[in-house]
């Protein structure tokens, strides 16, 4: 059963009433998998973004540091959308609650995803990111998880194997390898790296386009990490071609701030850790039926045989990076 069955129109409605707003009823689901985002249409002025957040993943406390950062974001004009101010809130004056849901409204923003960056673009990209990373380094937020081994390894682990989507036999193999990626894993991110409040889900699908550049969305996994995590996503084709990308981002990201290029080399710990928590993920959330549809192939035997395979190759990588 979904966590989200509450979520019928009347009691969204009801929701956006309550502070202040005039739906018509007429309301539209947009594409998030983690939360759920509606588009709800006003008898006054223009639709009205509405995002309900899962239940029991987050505490109004970590909500609470979200939208502070995002609130000292737009007051230093890194673009950013921010979510309004509300008649009824918990505190934080973004950010409300109804049942066991935890909500916050935007105004509509218009704007485009790019599949490819320019290198024009990766230098606007590096110059926004370098904005934003020096607001957020000194946001000094308590109640946002670290980006380690264990929030990213050990506990996603159990998310996999405590559940019977992985096939039997595969189990010993995948353990394995698991774990030898996160002894390796682990002394590398111990090291004397500057962490502090980064977005965290950085890739192209969280930065809007329009003329005025990017805009980024969703800091909904932001997380306490090295710079290079907000980065590494943003780079892709051939060595070369990525060798070009990052001169160019690294060219706009240095105007405004220093970069430890020893970060780099956290790039395939970090990819790593990410397909861990990737196909941990879709487990915890597969009794829902819109992973169902998205991941059908998820319970195949197809699946995990890929997913051994790549974690044998990025095994690989972290042995030997320079292959």
């Amino acid at each position: 059963m979904s966590v989200f069955n509450q979520l019928l129109p009347d009691f969204i409605c009801d929701v956006v009433a309550s502070q202040g707003y005039d739906p018509t009823g007429a309301l539209y689901q947009l594409n998030s998998y983690e939360n759920r985002v509606y588009e709800i249409k006003l008898e006054r002025g223009n639709s009205l973004i509405a995002k309900f957040y899962r239940p029991g993943r987050w505490s109004r406390d970590t909500l609470t540091d979200e939208h502070r950062v995002l609130k000292l974001l737009e007051e230093a004009e890194v673009p950013v959308v921010r979510p309004l101010i509300l008649q009824q809130h918990t505190g934080c004056e973004t950010l409300a609650q109804a049942d066991a849901y935890f909500y916050c409204f935007y105004k509509k923003f218009g704007g485009r995803c790019e599949q490819d960056l320019s290198l024009d673009h990766l230098k606007w990209m590096g110059r926004t990111l370098a904005r934003l990373h020096n607001i957020t380094a000194d946001a000094n937020l308590k109640n946002r998880i670290p980006l380690n081994t264990e929030t990213y390894g050990d506990q996603q682990m159990d998310a996999i194997f405590d559940r019977n989507y992985l096939p039997k036999d595969l189990r010993a193999n995948l353990e394995e390898i698991f774990h030898r990626c996160l002894d390796f894993i682990d002394p590398i991110l111990n090291q004397d790296w500057q962490c502090f409040a980064v977005h965290g889900d950085c890739h192209l699908g969280n930065v809007l386009w329009d003329l005025k550049g990017p805009t980024l969305v969703d800091f909904d996994d932001m997380v306490i990490a090295p710079a290079v995590q907000d980065i590494w996503m943003l780079f892709n084709g051939t060595a070369a071609e990525q060798a070009a990308q990052q001169e160019a981002f690294f060219e706009g990201y240095e105007m405004f701030l220093p970069f430890d290029y020893r970060e780099l080399g956290l790039v395939e710990p970090l990819r790593t850790l990410r397909m861990i928590r990737h196909a941990a993920w879709i487990g915890e959330r597969f009794e829902e039926e819109i992973f169902k549809r998205t991941f059908p192939y998820y319970p195949e035997r197809n699946y995990w045989e890929d997913f051994l395979l790549s974690m044998k190759e990025q095994l690989g990588a972290l042995c030997y990076p320079e292959r």
